[in-house]
This record gives C-alpha cells, structure tokens and sequence, in this order.
C-alpha cells in the first residue's frame, strides 16, 4: 500500500509538471531601479504584487544605486552592447538622453498596438515624457516640490495657514519665524532648503520661465540654458540673504541634514518632494502639527514640473520578452496598483480615476497632506515652462547650478555666479549635442 501511495505522489507531481508548462516557461524580465530604503520597499513590494497575479512573467528586480549611477551603468552596458535590463528607472532630466540613445522602445508605440488609451494619463507627466510628439517613458515615481510646514511655529508667530506662496510671502515669513537667544543665536530657522538645483529648476517653472532654450527644449531642441532667469536670480539672492542674517540655514546638498533640522523643530518651513512625505512625517512624529503647501513663484504661479523618475523599455529583447516587460509596465498603471504605490510613498498617482479610488479618499482624509501636490499639479498651467526642460548633459549640467548656489552663499551676487555657470553648462550641452548629431 505504502509503496502504491509513493509511486500515486511521484505520478502526481509529474502530472502536474506536465500539466503546468507555464512554471518551466515561464518569462523572465530584468528590472533596474534606484529606489532605496522606504521607497524600495513600496517598489519591491509591487515587483512580488505583479508576479504573484500571473503565472507567466517573473519580474526580477535589481536596486542599481543612485539615480546617476543607474543611467551611468545603464550607457555602460549599451556601450558594451550587452549586460542592460528588459526595463530601468531613469530620472526625469534623463529623457533626452534616453530619447537620444536609440535604445528605448517607446511607451507610445507599444501602447498603441496594444490599444491602451493614452489619454488615461494625467496630462502634465505625459507631457513631460513626450518628445517629438512621442511619449518614450512610463512616468512612475512622479513627484513635484513641496513646502513643509511646522504648525506650532506659524501658530506662535501668529501666522496663517496658507496654500499657495510667492517669494515675497515665504521671506517675511521666514523673518517672523526665526527666534533666536539672547546672544544673538539662531535656535529655530525660519526656512530650510538643501542645495539642489532641482529647486531653482522648479522656481523657474513655477514662475512662467524656462531654465533651457526653445521653449525648455520643447520647441527643437535645446542648444543653451536660461537658468539666469529672473526667478532663478531671486531665489538665489533671497536665500544668499536669508542665510547670512540667520533666518535660512545651509545644510548643504544632503537632503537628510536639512529633513532632520526641520524634523527636530528648528526650522519652521522646509522644502522637498512630496516624496519625502512619508519619512518626514515619521521622522517629526508627534512634535508639531505638519500641514504642506505649494512651492513658491516670483510674480505668477504658473505651474511645477513633475520631478522623480520614469521606467523605459529597451530594444534588443527577443518579442515575447519585450511583450511581458510591457506586460509589467501596463500592471503599474492600473488605478490599483497606482493607489497602492501612492499610500505607501507619498508619488502622485499618474493616471485618472485613482484619487476617486475608496481607500485612496479615506486615506486622505486621515492625512491630508497627501493631497497637496494632487492639487499642486492638477491647478499647474500645462504649458512648455510647466513640461520641463529637455536636454542632454543635464546631470552635469545641474552639478555646474548647485556649485552657483554655493558661490552666492559665500558672498557672489546670483546673477554674475549663474552667468559664470550657464558659460560652463552651455559648453557641456554643445558636446553632447555633437555627440549625437545624425542619430
């Protein structure tokens, strides 16, 4: 009997491999992605999500470090012409690089022959990824610039709650919210921003100004920058300002320094991503009441561009493998996954009907500063200021505008330190755009 059962259990395990071909067939597509910590966890939490819901494609994902790193290993690999994944997060100002590399299948293409409406986008993030009246990536992980806000300092400076800001505004409000001791210390900044450029890229925007010619490189391509711009040189000035008279603090480029400053309580307003939503409010706990706002502009507002990061599809994969790597792209869109992906990270969903989603609305009554930049976006003009610009070089292009940022805190008016680094920026652009010339 025993020995039956055992020969009945052999049987039956090879029936069934016989019977499931899928499991030896199944396809296997390599993901490249930059998400770190927290938000490598929402990702690699979507990654199992996707591969439990069929029994066809086996996503494998692969963190690549930073966003640099990742475009960097990823030219690499094409270099060598062998090595690159089927799908790879690439960040935003990446897009003409992608575009211009010749590797990517376009988003655009597959969507069409697969009869996917494109119109179930937002608006501003296809319009971001569109080039040449083509969209090439899927915006994934899209954010946009956020004030943050400490409560209990606006309270016991007596100063409203308000949701939209000039530059004018978020100085004299930085001037009364600063304290400082009796020797003349400062021990609660008014305002907190890291060296970034992506902030003086977004005050740009925000301002009805574009930080690249032709039209952000939305009209031909861009063969100079522009980000010595009105809105740009304020910004700089007034921080510069803010910075030697106390009220602003220098933390320098790490993100992580400032968020831990504003965190603590010693700087009443701040500015980052809406991404880093969810590991500010962990990090203030129940200090003060945290309430977020929209980033500031000159004169107007006109509108934020997305910032984060887009996935793109490469060619050079056998079809069926470039159909499941698509496969996992359209997964991504759905409202679902996009409710999940924006709870556990604070990015905004990128494609309709998400926010009308039933734990989406209650989660945002419980924390309503997860709508801030919804609201952000969905009241930004949609215009080429708003797209974004597009150009090559722009990851070394944004280190020449943080070095300007450093030379106005020591002492260099902003205009004379940008013009210094736009000479810099505009001869990096006329490289690569020689470099791939007839392409």
């Amino acid at each position: 009997m025993r020995t039956w059962l055992v020969s009945l259990a052999k049987a039956g395990a090879l029936g069934w491999l016989f019977l499931s071909p899928t499991l030896a067939q199944r396809t296997t597509v390599e993901f490249w992605h930059s998400m770190g910590g927290v938000l490598g966890e929402a990702t690699e939490k979507l990654v199992q999500a996707f591969n439990r819901s069929q029994p066809d494609v086996q996503v494998k994902s692969q963190y690549v470090g930073s966003y640099d790193d990742g475009i960097n290993k990823l030219l690499a690999a094409l270099r060598a012409g062998r090595g690159y994944p089927h799908v790879i997060q690439v960040y935003d100002i990446g897009a003409r690089i992608m575009a211009d590399s010749g590797a990517v299948v376009p988003l655009e293409d597959l969507a069409r022959r697969d009869g996917f409406d494109l119109d179930r986008f937002l608006p501003q993030p296809r319009n971001y990824y569109t080039l040449e009246g083509k969209l090439y990536g899927l915006p994934f992980n899209s954010s946009n610039p956020i004030l943050y806000l400490n409560m209990a300092a606006f309270q016991e400076a007596g100063i409203p709650f308000k949701p939209t800001w000039s530059l004018k505004d978020l100085e004299e409000a930085a001037r009364a919210l600063t304290k400082k001791d009796a020797q003349g210390r400062t021990v609660r900044y008014g305002l907190s921003i890291p060296i970034d450029s992506w902030f003086v890229e977004q005050i740009s925007y925000n301002s009805g100004q574009y930080f690249c010619n032709n039209e952000n490189g939305r009209k031909a391509r861009a063969t100079a920058v522009a980000f010595d711009n009105e809105a740009a040189v304020a910004f700089l000035d007034m921080y510069a300002r803010l910075v030697r008279e106390g009220v602003a603090a220098n933390t320098g480029r790490n993100w992580a320094d400032s968020q831990s400053l504003f965190a603590q309580g010693q700087a009443a307003i701040a500015a980052y991503s809406t991404a880093s939503l969810t590991g500010v409010l962990r990090q203030v706990g129940g200090r003060f009441p945290l309430r977020t706002a929209f980033y500031p502009y000159l004169k107007e507002r006109s509108g934020v561009a997305i910032g984060g990061a887009a996935l793109y599809i490469l060619k050079g994969a056998p079809e069926a493998e470039t159909q499941a790597a698509w496969r996992f792209v359209r997964f991504l869109l759905e409202p679902r996954t996009q409710a999940q992906w924006h709870l556990d990270t604070g990015y905004f969903p990128v494609v309709k009907g998400v926010t009308e989603l039933p734990e989406v609305r209650q989660a945002h009554v419980r924390q309503p500063n997860y709508t801030t930049a919804i609201q952000q976006l969905a009241t930004s003009k949609v215009n080429t200021a708003s797209a974004g610009c597009l150009m090559g070089s722009f990851p070394e292009i944004r280190q020449y505008v943080q070095t300007a940022w450093e030379e106005v805190l020591k002492g260099k008016p902003a205009r004379e330190a940008l013009r210094e680094a736009k000479a810099r920026a505009d001869a990096a652009l006329e490289r690569y755009n020689r470099s791939v010339a007839g392409r």
